[in-house]
């Protein structure tokens, strides 16, 4: 199975990509599975569900990328938003708390919010690994070396909020069809991750995206 679980949809507001045309994109590129977490919010998850609910062959994990005080955290596996501005420790508990995993994202990436040093101490379930907008980057390679010092189960994602980045960067992993099962594979550490870099004229696009609409 490969799974794509980082994509923003315009419940985002740094996203142009619908639901719907997420699942379509998704869908049409191979993908088995996605997850998508938009910033503090779950309604694009749910929106995303709905949308792929008659699909056999095809599982959208429910999530929210979340902003502690210290930095970004999704969530997978939950059902309910989490309250942004807690401390890293408690919204993981929050998270755990609701039945889901907490993933470092990005993690030392500072510019975009990542736990940064915070991380290394952090009781995380999963670590993302390979961002595809960091793939050559030192961010992906301090995140790997973490995860082998301390064992975290590696995640791979695109971080997509075009269209055309999903998929970038994936985990492959062997689950059913249930969101259930791929949490349960992805807390095994059984994943592996893989991809490339977002195109610079889409992390472009998207920067001067987010410079618009802080003017109007």
């Amino acid at each position: 199975m490969i799974l794509d679980p980082h994509i923003h949809s315009t419940h985002s507001s740094d996203s142009t990509a619908s639901p719907r045309d997420i699942v379509k994109k998704a869908r049409a590129i191979g993908l088995d599975a996605i997850a998508v977490a938009d910033h503090n919010t779950i309604k694009g998850s749910m929106a995303t569900i709905e949308e792929a609910k008659d699909f056999k062959d095809f599982v959208v994990v429910p999530a929210m990328e979340i902003s502690s005080s210290k930095g970004h955290i999704v969530a997978l596996g939950i059902n309910e938003d989490v309250k942004k501005g807690l401390s890293p420790e408690e919204t993981v508990e929050n998270i755990r708390d609701l039945g889901g995993i907490a993933v470092a994202a990005h993690p030392f990436v500072r510019y975009r919010e990542g736990l940064c040093d915070n991380v290394r101490d952090l009781d995380i379930d999963a670590i993302e690994t390979l961002n595809s907008r960091y793939v050559f980057g030192y961010s992906n390679w301090r995140a790997k070396n973490l995860a082998l010092k301390r064992k975290i189960p590696e995640i791979g994602s695109s971080d997509a909020h075009f269209l055309e980045a999903i998929g970038s960067c994936v985990t492959e992993l062997e689950a059913d069809f249930s969101y259930e099962n791929i949490i349960e594979v992805i807390l095994s550490g059984k994943t592996n991750v893989y991809g490339d870099r977002t195109p610079l004229p889409l992390i472009l696009k998207e920067v001067i995206n987010k410079k618009i609409k802080r003017i109007g």
